[in-house]
């Protein structure tokens, strides 16, 4: 069914059948129950929403095992949520801060994680660059992610083809 065959099926449906597709809709899949109430809380919920993401990709980079397609599929899922690219930024500089984490925690990696790393943080530079208003709330913490102060002296440079710190600073 086309999406044009199902609008018009869906208007044809009494509120009590729409109430009742949308719960089992819900209930069929864990991702549709929580879209469905992300959206229901709306732009005043969506700090509530972005921290249960952030939960999301803790837990995948959590327990000494790192999960690179969980953690990148909580930054999909809630890039379906919201559409403000401050939210975005912030879920993706997150995931780059906990990976940076790991990999000070455990040595170094495999490829694909820092593939994995870079590639966000490159999606985190364009965001910025296409939003410029967004850059003084984390110039800061993208300084540290590339310019590690002493003290976080294992933490690896993100060296990434997208970052020229002429063309961000």
């Amino acid at each position: 069914m086309k999406n044009f065959e199902l609008k018009g099926k869906l208007r044809s449906l009494g509120n009590d059948e729409l109430y009742s597709l949308v719960i089992d809709l819900a209930k069929l899949r864990k991702e549709n129950s929580e879209w469905l109430q992300a959206k229901l809380k709306g732009e005043g919920g969506i700090n509530e929403t972005l921290e249960y993401y952030k939960k999301k990709i803790n837990e995948a980079f959590g327990d000494g095992r790192i999960k690179l397609i969980e953690s990148k599929k909580a930054i999909s899922d809630f890039r379906k949520i919201s559409k403000n690219p401050a939210h975005f930024i912030e879920l993706m500089i997150f995931y780059v801060e906990r990976g940076i984490d790991m990999e000070n925690e455990f040595g170094d990696l495999y490829e694909s994680f820092y593939a994995s790393m870079e590639s966000v943080f490159e999606n985190v530079i364009k965001m910025l660059n296409a939003n410029h208003q967004l850059i003084p709330a984390y110039r800061k913490r993208l300084e540290i992610i590339v310019f590690p102060p002493r003290s976080l002296y294992r933490r690896r440079r993100v060296k990434s083809s997208a970052f020229s710190c002429a063309d961000f600073w």
